[in-house]
């Protein structure tokens, strides 16, 4: 049986046209494509790569660092087949870890300050475990927030900064529903390099199952009160990340 379907949220969408030809090597998608209908689902891109990723000290346990590792690895594994770098400062190496100093940010703090400049980034992009306040409603199990600039004179609109945030507090918790948290950091991480939805709004009732199967669908199925895992990008993700660097 199907448990009830959490929606992850997000903000600042954007406005793209975009067209090209699928050619890939072997399982993965090597260049920009994207069907008709998801022409508007982009919200902009970063203007330096790798995107460096960072948590605060002890906030996340060892195993969940694992699974945001791995998710980060997803997507890294992808842009290193398709496009020979990697997308996020992390590899396989240990995600980041920095102290807890200072405030903490949030969706309405995340554009208060930049983190890339002209040569590149000047200071990393936090993913935060919030385990005692959770402001965006319980149906939100992760908040990718992203600050791009008024205008652009590239084809996506370029972002300043950016934070990521997962809810502790409605999940993850003994008597809460416990969602595939790797899954849920894949899509997040797709929100952060620049995808939107799969689909939006009511274009979700009759999607395709090209849409549906993409990690970037906008909800998480549940069986019981245990997520259903999604992890694995799919042609869909992948050709439409390909259009974004």
């Amino acid at each position: 049986m199907l448990g009830p379907v959490r929606r992850w949220a997000t903000i600042a969408s954007i406005a793209i046209l975009l067209v090209s030809c699928a050619k890939g090597v072997g399982d993965t998608v090597t260049e920009c494509v994207v069907n008709a209908d998801q022409t508007r689902l982009f919200k902009g891109h970063w203007t330096a790569r790798p995107i460096p990723l960072a948590v605060v000290v002890n906030d996340f346990s060892s195993s969940e660092i694992s699974a945001l590792q791995s998710a980060i690895d997803t997507w890294n594994s992808h842009f290193e087949s398709a496009k020979g770098f990697e997308l996020y400062m992390a590899g396989s190496s240990t995600l980041a870890q920095v102290g807890n100093g200072g405030t903490r940010l949030t969706s309405a703090s995340a554009c208060s300050q930049t983190v890339i400049g002209p040569n590149g980034f000047t200071n990393k992009i936090m993913i935060y475990k919030n385990a005692t306040t959770w402001t965006y409603g319980s149906a939100v199990i992760a908040l990718t927030s992203i600050c791009p600039v008024a205008t652009s004179n590239s084809t996506y609109r370029m972002y300043t900064s950016a934070v990521m945030e997962v809810n502790f507090v409605d999940y993850f918790r003994s008597g809460k529903p416990v969602p595939d948290l790797e899954s849920v950091i894949v899509h997040e991480l797709g929100h952060m390099l620049g995808l939107d939805h799969s689909c939006n709004g009511s274009a979700c009732t009759n999607a395709p199952d090209e849409y549906k199967e993409a990690v970037m669908y906008p909800a998480l199925g549940f069986n019981g009160m245990n997520g259903v895992q999604k992890r694995s990008l799919n042609t869909n993700d992948q050709g439409r990340a390909n259009c974004l660097y």
